[in-house]
């Protein structure tokens, strides 16, 4: 199965970007959360754009900019062929994937709690998933804000430590942590495109996920 997977683009669909999905069809497109561009975005624009795109399966998230939340919810909802995922799983072609919009309290934004109470989420994960989705990182994995500061959830990293099944860890959040590491056989991606600085500089990143194997491969999208 090939996946697509990005994150954090506040509203910045454009030509250029929308050429890059045309040319990299696939499977399995999965966005990771902050859709809005502000608090006057509704994601309706949002939501048509990611109906025209060339996937079959749609996975998304919101985050922690994604206020207006039910109102894109039930857009998404009337055009029937996005999942919003809040805390659930879904199944898609034998692929177990969890997704949660939630992160480690910071101002006063949606979706946001104290790590103590992230645990009783993060509980919640089933065992047996092999994708997990969150709009934030783990502690100490791709969480680095320009500061220094490791801005991820410490009793995230430790559910993710006990999924034994676990393939792929798919986040953003952190604009600045972009990229891809691989610790213990799980590969983590902050899948954010833009910067700290809110401009759309990264592309996509490709997953080629071999169904029938635990081996699986992936790649920057180019």
């Amino acid at each position: 199965m090939k996946i697509v997977a990005f994150s954090d683009l506040h509203g910045q669909q454009n030509r250029k970007l929308t050429e890059w999905f045309d040319n990299n069809p696939a499977d399995l497109l999965i966005f990771a959360g902050d859709l809005q561009a502000n608090n006057y975005d509704y994601g309706e624009g949002f939501i048509d754009w990611i109906h025209k795109l060339p996937y079959k399966y749609k996975v998304l998230l919101v985050g922690n900019h994604d206020g207006n939340y039910l109102r894109t919810q039930y857009h998404a909802a009337v055009l029937r062929d996005i999942i919003f995922l809040n805390n659930h799983t879904a199944v898609i072609d034998g692929i177990a994937i969890f997704g949660s919009p939630y992160t480690v309290k910071y101002g006063n934004w949606w979706f946001m709690l104290e790590d103590n109470e992230l645990e009783k989420i993060w509980k919640t994960i089933p065992n047996d998933i092999d994708i997990l989705v969150t709009h934030g990182p783990p502690f100490g994995i791709l969480d680095c804000t320009r500061e220094g500061i490791t801005a991820g959830s410490k009793t995230l990293l430790k559910r993710v430590n006990e999924l034994k099944n676990l393939k792929y860890h798919i986040f953003g959040h952190i604009h600045e942590a972009y990229g891809i590491k691989t610790v213990n056989n799980k590969t983590f991606i902050n899948t954010s495109l833009l910067n700290e600085r809110y401009s759309l500089v990264n592309n996509p990143v490709i997953i080629e996920y071999e169904l029938d194997s635990t081996e699986t491969d992936y790649n920057v999208g180019e």
